[in-house]
C-alpha cells in the first residue's frame, strides 16, 4: 500500500510538472509574438522611424516583424518605406535580404544594400478594408552565404511615411 501511495504522488508531481512546462512554453511563445509586432499610428505627412540596432543573422536564418498601421484621419494612404544605413563597419547589408509582404503577397524582395540605395518603396494602403493594414517585414540571410558574413551586423532605420492625395 505504501508503494501505491508513493506511485500516485510521483504521478501527480510528474503531471504537475508537465502542465507547468506547457503553460511556460505557451507564455514564452505569446510574449515573443508581441515583441515582434510594431504598431505605428501615422497621420498624413508624418514619418515614423523604426531603428534596428543590431540585426544579426546566421546563414539560413531570418528575423520577422509585423508592422500594424492605424489611422483614423483618412482611410487611404500611399505608404513610403525608406531604409537608412547607420553604420559603415562590416555589415550584413551586402548579404542579407529584406522581404516585405502585404496582404499575403510579396511586394518587395531585394538585397538590404539595394533597399538602402532606393529612394523610396511606395505602395497603397486601404485601412477601411484592412488591405495592407499589416506589413510583414522579413530579414533573411540566404543559406549559401558563408564565412564572408561572419560577425557582421546591420544597424539601420526603416522610415515609414504616410501621404494622402485624396484630401
Amino acid at each position: 500500500m505504501a508503494s501505491n501511495k508513493i506511485m500516485r504522488t510521483m504521478l501527480a508531481v510528474a503531471s504537475l510538472l508537465v502542465l507547468v512546462g506547457i503553460l511556460m512554453t505557451t507564455w514564452i511563445y505569446l510574449k515573443k509574438e508581441d515583441k515582434d509586432i510594431i504598431k505605428v499610428q501615422l497621420s498624413d505627412g508624418e514619418t515614423e522611424a523604426i531603428k534596428f540596432e543590431a540585426l544579426s543573422l546566421a546563414p539560413g536564418g531570418s528575423c520577422e516583424y509585423v508592422v500594424e498601421l492605424k489611422d483614423d484621419n483618412f482611410p487611404k494612404y500611399d505608404l513610403g518605406l525608406d531604409f537608412v544605413d547607420s553604420a559603415e563597419q562590416k555589415t550584413l547589408k551586402n548579404y542579407a535580404r529584406v522581404k516585405i509582404v502585404s496582404g499575403g503577397a510579396v511586394v518587395y524582395d531585394e538585397l538590404l544594400a539595394t533597399a538602402f540605395k532606393n529612394d523610396n518603396i511606395v505602395f497603397p494602403v486601404d485601412l477601411n478594408t484592412g488591405k495592407n493594414a499589416k506589413l510583414k517585414i522579413v530579414y533573411y540571410l540566404p543559406l549559401e552565404v558563408g564565412n564572408e558574413a561572419k560577425n557582421a551586423e546591420a544597424i539601420f532605420e526603416l522610415l515609414l511615411t504616410a501621404s494622402n492625395d485624396n484630401k
